[in-house]
């Protein structure tokens, strides 16, 4: 369970920096052109990470559930 809230706050850390690359991309008047194939290459790389974020926050309330549930005496196996 701790590893995977150990890679939320790494994918947390990893989303901020794409996030601050992201904006290094444009000016006020919107993208640089010559910035737009790294801006499509940086959002694709931020969903990536959200779904890696998503994966490992499941899986810890999943182990986090699974240990309550054997703490009760409900989640016993046969």
């Amino acid at each position: 369970m701790t590893c995977h809230q150990q890679a939320v706050t790494d994918f947390d850390v990893q989303l901020e920096i794409v996030d601050l690359e992201i904006k290094m991309c444009s000016d006020d008047e919107g993208v640089l052109p010559y910035q737009e194939d790294k801006l499509s290459h940086l959002e694709e790389r931020k969903i990536k990470l959200l779904a890696g974020k998503r994966f490992h926050a499941n899986a810890s309330n999943a182990y986090w559930y699974f240990i309550e549930q054997q703490k009760t005496g409900e989640g016993k196996m046969n």
